[in-house]
């Protein structure tokens, strides 16, 4: 399973309902059924025959559905996609996820609406080395998480589940959007491509796309889950490919930075029901036996610790595979670095000295990430106490972090925002990553700014963020 899927031995469904009786109606979803539709059948995607390519648009009875996922299940023995938009809803009763038609009742669904479990079995059985099921509905990522009881298709290899929202949040269909935003995104990318990256993208770089765009927008964030590595292999052309001339693809940083981005997505889907599990497990710490009570505490913590890394890795990715985007808004410095101080409980312990307004235009969420990183530095390696100084001049403004410790070895000082570098080696592992300053950089550099480190005078370092007035 290294190539292209073969058209020829391929059957996509695609499921849109777009009209009902008793919730309110979702236009983009038919919309968001013939653009995908259009897509796998051109040649510059797939080329899959309009006879392998199933629509059911705003069925009636939940058998449609499931007649048309037993053919293609059956018919399939290269790739299989079931893609469904419309409501997501949860039997009361049992938790579990239905898929809404015309007719659906969000308080009886279990005979109007249709169960995940019928899709799951047909996919189960069928002979396809690619299975790959993408849910644009409300609570879609229940099938990934804890809840789905098995209901999930994780422990079937060779599959590939794409959804919308988490298993207790809402999907997002616009008023006035032609799409909805999940396929939307999903839509561009497509059409679009991802530039930088290889001839053909894999199912992993086409979910870190539209999830670095969802997140940027302020959208809700798809989930997940691969099993056996499918999403690290070719799915479709990438449009956006250019040839390159020189051999820096082959080089030793391309080899590691296609490492970090493969590990770091396989890590997602086993820390997914990690996760789930410890937050039940801390649910029931009060209750639980002395003697193992250590050890279930250890557990959530180090599970908290490798997301954390594990999310640091992906925002690396991010950035090396040019996705990373901004939202920018006009705020006041002051006011976002007190917010900084306030989120983390180090007011205390900073002193805080510049103009009381100092609006600029920028990205709210990565000067947290920058300021998160410079004093969170400053505080555990530094020393009391700690400053942050803000700057303005006429066309940029600056943020002066500065400690009293014993500032930063002299040879160190080139490197301190290299990837993975520690100034010193001796610092335990739980003492970060040493990504922090390589991601804050990054995301000085993607506002139009940069990090300078130096050593005070007199003792301490001093870190200085230099950000343009409009990002």
């Amino acid at each position: 399973m290294t190539g292209l899927p073969d058209p020829d031995r391929s059957r996509v469904v695609l499921v849109g309902s777009s009209r009902f009786a008793q919730m309110a109606d979702l236009p983009a979803v038919s919309a968001n059924v013939a653009a995908l539709r259009d897509k796998f059948t051109s040649e510059e995607v797939w080329g899959l025959g309009t006879a392998h390519c199933t629509i059911v648009t705003d069925p009636r009875e939940p058998r449609l559905v499931s007649q048309a996922v037993k053919r293609a299940a059956q018919e399939a023995t290269d790739t299989l996609i079931f893609y469904y938009a419309g409501h997501g809803l949860i039997d009361p009763g049992t938790g579990e996820l239905y898929l809404a038609l015309h007719g659906s009742h969000a308080q009886e669904v279990y005979d109007s609406a249709v169960p995940y479990q019928w899709i799951r079995r047909p996919f189960e059985a069928s002979r396809a080395v690619r299975r790959i099921v993408i849910l644009d509905c409300c609570y879609s990522g229940r099938v990934l998480g804890a809840m789905s009881e098995g209901l999930g298709l994780a422990e079937i290899d060779g599959t590939y589940l794409l959804a919308a929202a988490a298993e207790n949040a809402l999907a997002l269909a616009p008023p006035g959007e032609l799409y909805t935003a999940f396929t939307g995104e999903l839509v561009s990318l497509l059409h679009q491509g991802v530039p930088g990256a290889s001839k053909s993208l894999t199912l992993n770089e086409i979910y870190e796309g539209m999830r670095s765009s969802l997140r940027a927008a302020e959208r809700p964030e798809p989930q997940c889950r691969d099993r056996n590595s499918l999403g690290t292999v070719p799915f479709i052309p990438n449009p956006a490919y250019q040839p390159r001339t020189d051999t820096a693809l082959d080089s030793p940083e391309s080899v590691m930075r296609r490492f970090v981005a493969d590990m770091s997505h396989e890590l997602r889907t086993p820390l997914t029901a990690l996760t789930a599990v410890t937050e039940v497990l801390e649910e029931e710490t009060g209750r639980l036996d002395p003697v193992i009570e250590p050890a279930v505490r250890l557990v959530i913590t180090e599970t908290r610790r490798l997301n954390d890394l594990v999310e640091t890795l992906m925002e690396v990715t991010r950035f090396d595979a040019g996705t990373a985007q901004l939202v920018p808004e006009v705020v006041d410095v002051m006011e976002q670095v007190a917010a900084c101080l306030d989120a983390r409980e180090w007011a205390s312990g900073v002193t805080l000295d510049g103009p009381r307004s100092l609006r600029v235009r920028l990205d709210p969420r990565r000067l947290d990430v920058i300021l998160a990183n410079l004093i969170g530095n400053a505080l555990k390696h530094g020393g009391s106490p700690v400053t942050v100084g803000v700057l303005p001049r006429p066309t940029e403004f600056l943020i002066e972090v500065r400690d009293s410790g014993n500032g930063v070895p002299e040879e160190a000082l080139p490197y301190v925002f290299d990837r993975f570098f520690k100034a010193d080696s001796r610092r335990p592992r739980s003492e970060g990553s040493g990504l922090g300053l390589s991601i804050a950089q990054e995301n000085a550099h993607l506002m139009g700014g940069d990090i300078q480190a130096a050593n005070q005078a007199e003792s301490g370092a001093i870190f200085t963020l230099r950000l343009p007035h409009r990002a």
